[in-house]
């Protein structure tokens, strides 16, 4: 068997990401490093590793197929949840209907007058409406693509096996430090799409989608802030989104779509009434 390979070098960061956060659940899980105000940082480094479980399901870090197997395994435990559950939201529905009727996440769910309303309400709503429509991915896979059936079937097994102990050891800790951080990183990813798509043209080849372009937050977030140029090249690498945004995107878009701080972005969506950039 040949050694892991990255396909891309910039994933050191991502892998480095993941490790820190695997540690930390581990330390305050088992009671070595134990505060309430660690489930702060957990929270946030398990959006990190669910931004990483997302631009891994679109472009696969690893060369071999079973080394990104292996990856996403770990992920999970990163993430709360099997990374295979989010090709069907996000990049079937997502992509494929972009607040759409067939989007989970599609901003047409909240219609508050409040716009912090809406924000605090989306993420639950989303969640709602997914579990009422998706569809049953292992019955469809196991029919149509039975290498990622198998996949998802051992991503749940394994998933399970190490939960379900965890909470006949100690079912208050796995509550606290593991379920409430993973919990609100779900909710945190979902929310940030009514951010970036609330109010915009989707009829538009570029103005579909707000950017936060900081170098700083990029860092942390893997480009995510890049948004418009993700939807146009989903399978681009994280780390070419900058470069595609600058040459491609940038001289399209309407200027007052991109924001040089996430602080910014929600600044002007706290605002009321909302700016609208549709047509």
């Amino acid at each position: 068997m040949k050694p892991p390979r990255l396909r891309h070098t910039e994933d050191l960061r991502s892998l480095g990401f993941l490790m820190a956060t695997l540690a930390l659940l581990t330390a305050t899980w088992s009671g070595w490093m134990r505060s309430l105000w660690l489930i702060v940082p957990l929270a946030w480094m398990g959006f990190l590793c669910c931004i990483i479980a997302h631009n891994h399901m679109h472009h696969p870090t690893f060369r071999g197929r079973f080394w990104n197997s292996c990856f996403q395994l770990l992920l999970m435990f990163g993430i709360g949840q099997p990374p295979t559950g989010i090709i069907t939201a996000h990049n079937e529905r997502h992509h494929g209907h972009p607040d759409g009727e067939g989007d989970f996440v599609r901003t047409s769910l909240v219609g508050f007058r409040w716009n912090a309303v809406n924000l605090i309400a989306f993420p639950f709503v989303s969640i709602a409406t997914m579990f009422r429509e998706k569809p049953g991915d292992l019955k469809r896979w196991r029919r149509t693509r039975p290498r990622l059936f198998r996949q998802a079937l051992l991503e749940r097994i394994v998933f399970w096996s190490v939960l379900i102990p965890a909470l006949v050891v100690d079912w208050k800790s796995t509550l606290l430090y593991l379920g409430l951080p993973w919990i609100s990183a779900q909710l945190m990813l979902i929310g940030v799409n009514l951010l970036q798509h609330q109010d915009c043209d989707m009829g538009s080849e570029y103005n579909h989608s707000r950017n936060v372009t900081g170098r700083l937050a990029n860092w942390f977030l893997l480009n995510n802030g890049f948004h418009t140029a993700h939807h146009l090249r989903p399978s681009l690498h994280w780390s070419r989104l900058p470069g595609f945004h600058e040459k491609q995107v940038r001289p399209k878009i309407n200027p007052a779509l991109d924001h040089p701080s996430f602080t910014g972005l929600l600044i002007e969506r706290l605002r009321r009434p909302a700016i609208r950039h549709a047509a």
